[in-house]
């Protein structure tokens, strides 16, 4: 009975890991795009400043955006109870990407200072071993293996439909 209860908990816990994982991965990689805009010269000194400030300065401004996006989360709360539930959950998942965005962002710049607090160092280390961890228990498990034969299978798709959309509009 117990084996069956650990089978029947753990293929939905890998499921959503692996959701989660997966969503983590993209939304981090959306600071690509942010840093994008460091190459303005407005951002650009912003982001040299950043890169100078100390370790604890480095940690309190992971706040900054906390802060800036609680009145933009506020007036999604508005939103959804005036009765605009589109309008209030696009709002909530705008701020969410560009959040992560932001804090990956502010992580990238200030990752040499962090890893001078001793203690955010050994969370960061901690974190990277459970990251891994998850990895392999998602990469070994029967979801993870259907998984990358999928990607597999349909891989360059996106590619595909593009070079056929340009096809067909090459034709008119």
């Amino acid at each position: 009975m117990r084996r069956f209860l650990k089978r029947l908990i753990t293929y939905p816990l890998l499921v959503l890991a692996g959701v989660l994982l997966l969503v983590e991965e993209a939304l981090w990689r959306l600071s690509a795009v942010v840093a994008l805009l460091g190459k303005l010269p407005v951002f650009r000194s912003i982001e040299n400043w950043i890169r100078a400030v100390p370790p604890m300065g480095a940690l309190a401004l992971f706040g900054v955006p906390a802060l800036a996006l609680a009145p933009i989360k506020l007036l999604a709360l508005y939103w959804l109870a005036g009765g605009h539930p589109v309008l209030g959950i696009g709002t909530i998942l705008t701020a969410k990407v560009t959040g992560t965005a932001l804090v990956a962002r502010l992580f990238q710049l200030t990752h040499e200072q962090l890893l001078t607090i001793g203690w955010f160092h050994w969370l960061y280390d901690h974190v990277l071993r459970l990251r891994a961890a998850a990895y392999g228990l998602w990469t070994n498990s029967t979801i993870g293996r259907w998984w990358r034969r999928e990607r597999a299978k349909h891989r360059g798709w996106v590619r595909r439909r593009w070079d056929a959309v340009r096809a067909r509009l090459s034709r008119k």
